[in-house]
């Protein structure tokens, strides 16, 4: 449909959404939004997918918040425009399944907020970043203010958030913001490929790791052992564990 900000497709488990208002180089606004805590929503109880795919359509992922939803806000024509924020937030954070950006443009303000909540961030020769939140006199959003230090280090985020500047896709690749960069007509494969890589291994191990990783990213070390060990011992009571290691001592006992 024409009115969808977020088109659907399906390659085999990996579900790709596609932020679909290129003409506003897919700025965010409710409907997309709304679209997009739905597909999440859906994808997550979806025993069909495997993992996710996100990219923008056209030269953007998404050129951060459409300005008309600041400009509601401010005369007040719209107070509930940022109300869901944080259920917004919490429909990334808590998608338990394998999440990549596929960052095939501009990624400015939210657009490049969002990815920081996937699991891994690819992106094309094209891509350009920007921290655009002081040019419009607000301040850093969708959990950017924890997890942008944790992933490239303090000094350059504060650097990159107060002023503001653009950051070509080479630099994200050096400060660790992304870990591929590839020409743009290979980027969706690549991020499929990575994608069926990961969901290739045992589905609680991935999700486990995945969640534990995250819990000890912002933890201390006394916090993250005992839930660490718990982990490992849920993901060793799977029966998928088990097959894995049948598999691998058949792979040596091979004469």
């Amino acid at each position: 449909m024409d009115n969808q900000t977020v088109l659907i497709d399906n390659v085999d488990a990996i579900r790709i959404l596609t932020l679909n208002r290129p003409k506003r180089l897919n700025a965010l606004n409710d409907n997309m939004r709304d679209e997009l805590m739905s597909a999440l929503f859906e994808a997550q109880t979806d025993n069909s997918v495997a993992g996710m795919v996100i990219t923008g359509a056209g030269n953007a992922l998404s050129a951060g918040a459409d300005i008309e939803r600041f400009k509601a806000a401010a005369s007040n024509k719209n107070k509930n425009s940022f109300k869901n924020i944080v259920r917004f937030v919490r429909a990334f954070s808590d998608f338990s399944k394998p999440l990549i950006a596929a960052i095939n443009g501009y990624a400015v303000g939210w657009g490049l907020t969002m990815p920081l909540m996937c699991d891994v961030r690819l992106c094309s020769e094209n891509a350009i970043f920007s921290c655009g939140f002081v040019r419009i006199g607000v301040t850093p959003e969708f959990g950017s203010s924890n997890l942008l230090p944790r992933i490239i280090g303090l000094g350059r985020a504060m650097e990159m958030v107060l002023t503001a500047r653009q950051v070509t896709a080479t630099e994200a690749f050096d400060m660790g913001l992304v870990t591929q960069v590839t020409p743009q007509d290979k980027l969706m494969g690549n991020a499929l490929e990575m994608a069926v890589k990961i969901t290739s291994f045992p589905e609680p191990a991935v999700r486990l790791s995945k969640a534990v990783i995250r819990h000890g990213s912002q933890s201390t070390l006394d916090q993250t052992l005992g839930p660490e060990s718990e982990y490992f011992k849920h993901a060793m009571a799977t029966p998928e564990h088990l097959d894995a290691v049948k598999k691998m001592a058949a792979g040596f006992n091979r004469p």
